[in-house]
Order: C-alpha cells, then structure tokens, then sequence
C-alpha cells in the first residue's frame, strides 16, 4: 500500500468560522481517504488547538503577516514535510501558499471563500484583482464554492474556466446532528430562556454581513423575539452601540466567539443571515442540516445554497427581514415545513463525502495521478 501523499493546507487565521471548520473537515476527511494533511496556520484562534486535538498535523505559519518571511517559511515547511501540493483558503494564504509552492516547485490549489474587494479603495482593489491574476498563473486548480462565485470570478479574470472547479462546501450531518446540543442544553448554554421566541446567526462581525439589518429589524416596534449573535470582529463595537441606542437590552445576547457555533443552532427558532455578499455560506448549511427554517438576504450565494424557490430569502433591506423575521417566528407550521424542507437539500446537495470526493479529485489531476 502507497504512503499517505501529504498535502499542506494554509489558513490564514484559526478564529472560528466558515473557512477553518471547512479546513477540519477536509484535514479529517483527507486523512480518512489516505491522505496526509498537514494545517499550516497562525495561532490566533481556539482552532490551531481544536485542530491538533483533532490528531491534525498542524504547524506555526504566520499567514496572517505580509511579507517575504511568511512564504520563505512555508517554503521550508513544505520541504520538510515532503509536501507534494500545497491548497491554499482566503486571502493571505493564497499568496503565501501559491508563491511558496512555485519556489518548491510543486502544485498549487487555491479555494476562494467568497470574493469581497469591492469596499477597497480603486488603487488597493485594483492591486489586488492584479495580484489574483498574476497567481492564478502559477495555481493548477481553482476551487469555487460556488457557482455564482465561479461566475464572478471568470467575468473578472481571475482564473480561467479550465482551471475552475465549482466544489460547494459540504457538511457531515451525522457528526453535526450528534454533537448539536438539543434544544434545552443549547439555551442552557446561552443563557437563554426557554420559553423565549429567538432568532439566531453566527458569523464574523464584518461589515459584509450587515448584522444592524437584524438589530434595527429587531428594534421594529412589533418584534419581540430574543435576537442571539454568535461571533465576534471589527463590527462588534458599533453593533453593542446600536444595540444600545435601539433600547434592545436583554433581547439581543452578544454570546462572543464560539468553537463549532453550529452546536449551539438547536436553540434558534429562526436562523438570520442578512449578508450583502456570500460565496457558499457554511453556517446556513450547518442550520440547514439541523433542520432549522432560514430567512436570509436574497443573494446569489444564499439563493445557490436555499434554493432560488426559498420562501426564506427576503430583500437585504431592514424592512424585509423584519417582515420575514416576524412571519416566521409567529408561524410554527411554516418553520416547521421550512425547516423540513431546509434539511433534505443540505442532506442531498452539501453532504461532504460529495465535497470529498471531488476535492480529491481535484487533488489527483493536480498532481497528475
């Protein structure tokens, strides 16, 4: 039997969110398969050590640092470790990772999770569009989580359709069904009451998710559910400040930053997911596959995810979710079918032994197996 070929995965942090549980669940499901991946990533976040738990390979890399430093050090890693591809996610990692691997002289797979270079300024975006570009010469294989982000993607440049892949993130139901704490236990832990009406989300606290949507839509004079942000980031400041000019007091909970947050989605009634952009948005999976009804911002990356036929999907706009919050949270037969509804597609279109599978698909033509 052939050795487990390694593979070295570049995060450029390990805060929790949607890109290093996407990376765990790939590391586990690679090493399942044969493989033997290794997470190079900074130790910023509860993750490096979840990952290590996880009986992961994961090494110190600074990825979250500009500089030659950064990719000369991952250089060395991937000799060391006699890396034979190295997959890049987000950002910082994609330079790093797509500049060290040519320097070694083996593959690159690059994933984007979401494009978001709008809100820069013209010089910084157009730098950036640039430098994507010049990287993705040198990049085998592009993974897109979705198709409405390949789409993108191609009418910008970034990539060619050749070197695409359309791989959407995928979750293990079972593993998340039998770790999600029920109902009681996930309020408990909230500190919720539990009879209390609640809307949840979790995500960073970035500007791009427009979480006032559902502070101000909370706010609506006749909106009296508890409203739970999971999370943490740049955002949260302003969000505490809003929160306190709209009166919301003790219906909005700030619950901090939280390992495996999809654990604790039993407590919602409704999941929120007000975005103004998303590429495939792994929490709304996650609360998909736990059978939860989701009201979200009628997007491309949410209409790919819920179906464009989603009763869920409302306008970005306060007045809709505050629309769309109130139907849902009066009507227990209508989350009740959403929720059904919700569940069967992330069961038959997210499950990650699909996501696997081509992953390694992409892997094996990379390295021309």
């Amino acid at each position: 039997m052939s050795a487990p070929i390694p593979v070295v995965q570049v995060l450029v942090s390990t805060r929790p969110g949607g890109g290093p549980q996407h990376v765990l669940a790939v590391a586990l499901g690679l090493r399942a398969r044969g493989w033997r991946p290794i997470v190079a990533a900074p130790p910023d976040g509860v993750m490096f050590e979840q990952f290590r738990a996880a009986g992961v390979e994961t090494v110190v890399l600074r990825a979250d640092r500009l500089g030659p430093l950064t990719a000369w050090r991952l250089r060395r890693l991937i000799r060391e470790h006699g890396a034979r591809l190295v997959h890049s996610h987000g950002k910082g990692a994609g330079l790093h990772g797509r500049v060290a691997a040519r320097l070694v002289g083996v593959p690159a797979v690059h994933t984007f999770h979401g494009l978001h270079y709008e809100r820069y300024p013209a010089p910084v975006r157009a730098a950036y569009l640039a430098m994507e570009r010049r990287l993705a010469r040198s990049t085998r294989v592009i993974v897109n989580v979705s198709r409405a982000q390949e789409a993108e993607g191609l009418a910008l440049g970034l990539f060619t359709a050749r070197q695409s892949r359309v791989i959407p993130n995928g979750v293990d139901v079972a593993r998340l069904a039998a770790r999600a704490l029920d109902r009681e236990g996930a309020r408990a832990a909230l500190g919720l009451p539990a009879s209390a009406t609640v809307v949840g989300t979790a995500a960073r606290f970035d500007e791009v998710k427009q979480l006032d949507v559902l502070l101000r839509a909370a706010a609506v004079p006749r909106a009296t559910y508890t409203l739970v942000l999971i999370g943490t980031g740049p955002e949260e400041p302003r969000l505490r400040r809003l929160a306190g000019e709209f009166g919301l007091g003790a219906r909005v909970v700030f619950a901090g930053e939280r390992p495996e947050a999809a654990c604790l989605f039993r407590a919602f009634d409704v999941f929120a997911a007000p975005s103004r952009k998303e590429g495939m948005p792994l929490a709304v999976v996650e609360a998909m596959a736990l059978g939860l009804p989701v009201v979200a911002s009628d997007i491309p990356g949410h209409r790919e995810t819920l179906s464009a036929a989603s009763e869920g999907l409302v306008a970005g706009t306060v007045e809709a979710f505050a629309v769309g919050l109130a139907a849902a949270t009066a009507d227990a037969a209508r989350r009740a079918r959403m929720g059904a509804l919700n569940r069967t597609r992330a069961r038959s279109e997210f499950d990650v032994r699909e996501m696997l599978k081509l992953l390694e698909a992409a892997y094996r033509e990379a390295l021309g197996l």
